[in-house]
């Protein structure tokens, strides 16, 4: 397993309902999230959502998730440093229509919730629509487990 994904797996990170698999002889352990996430549970921990054996078929499993570290990013302020002001209210409306409204915008923008590679590409790309296309960044990064 990757040095970085040893450092950054933590069982507490792991969204409350999402499952997590202990199947030792699959074939797909060491690039499988569940199952990393899995080993990592805490020795206290008793019960919990979890892959049931039949999700594998042999060497395919319905419920597989390729284990990935994401650069995931937060804050929008340095997005708006050279925004017009006619494109300013724009271009915030449709990212707070993008990420769900208003609390979510904000919550993506304080750090409470981190956007994805995807997420910050569909920004990104809102902005360069607008005639934004250099030094686009936004307010930080960290490299995470990507659960979704």
């Amino acid at each position: 397993m990757d040095s970085i994904v040893e450092r950054v797996i933590d069982f507490a990170e792991k969204p409350p309902t999402w499952p997590v698999c202990f199947q030792s002889e699959c074939p797909l352990r060491t690039s499988c999230l569940r199952y990393v996430v899995g080993q990592a549970a805490p020795s206290t921990m008793r019960f919990g959502p979890a892959v049931y054996p039949q999700a594998r078929q042999g060497d395919k499993c319905s419920e597989y998730r390729q284990l990935r570290v994401i650069r995931a990013a937060w804050g929008f302020s340095p997005l708006f440093h050279d925004v017009k002001h006619r494109h300013y209210k724009v271009l915030r409306d449709k990212m707070k229509e993008y990420l769900g409204n208003h609390t979510s915008y904000y919550r993506y923008h304080r750090g409470e919730r981190l956007l994805t590679p995807e997420q910050q590409q569909w920004i990104i790309d809102l902005f360069a629509s607008y005639g934004y296309t250099e030094d686009i960044h936004f307010g930080g990064y960290r490299d995470v487990i990507d659960f979704t």
